[in-house]
């Protein structure tokens, strides 16, 4: 009787732990790469500060190509996040895409959650709205702990 009962417990617990709203996403690539050169980068943040961290390598997006890491974000780096996201305006005015992309390289890019309202961060934002882009990009890359600056720039 006891086992069943831990199992469950155990079980409920991990589902309650992943919960948590998502704050944030930050996503960076290689761009367009031969296969063995090729990289891509996740990384999703938790409201309550939780960090999941995936890289593929290949084009692949799932199996031995992809390595994924976790870690916890300090409230400090999470009100960071929160603070950059709301003094950007991107939840009342959004970033528009630019006129002219650029071709090649990799790109970076990602999303937060401003009182409920999911924002994108754009990888390639008009010239307006690079700096309010960029700030809150900023923001998330400053809460990714340095152990894992390989996975998120590995050249």
């Amino acid at each position: 009787m006891l086992k069943p009962l831990a199992l469950f417990l155990l079980t409920a617990t991990a589902v309650f732990a992943q919960d948590a709203p998502v704050l944030a996403e930050y996503w960076t690539d290689s761009g367009s790469l031969p296969p063995e050169y090729a990289w891509e980068t996740t990384v999703t943040i938790l409201d309550d500060g939780a960090l999941t961290l995936k890289h593929c390598k290949g084009y692949e997006t799932e199996g031995p190509a992809c390595k994924t890491r976790r870690a916890t974000v300090p409230e400090d780096a999470l009100a960071a996040i929160r603070t950059a996201a709301a003094e950007s305006g991107l939840a009342n005015k959004p970033a528009r895409e630019a006129e002219f992309p650029m071709v090649g390289g990799g790109l970076t890019g990602g999303l937060v959650y401003v009182d409920g309202q999911k924002v994108k961060l754009l990888s390639q934002p008009a010239e307006a709205d690079v700096q309010r882009v960029g700030k809150v990009l900023a923001a998330i890359a400053a809460a990714i702990p340095p152990r894992f600056d390989r996975f998120i720039d590995p050249d």
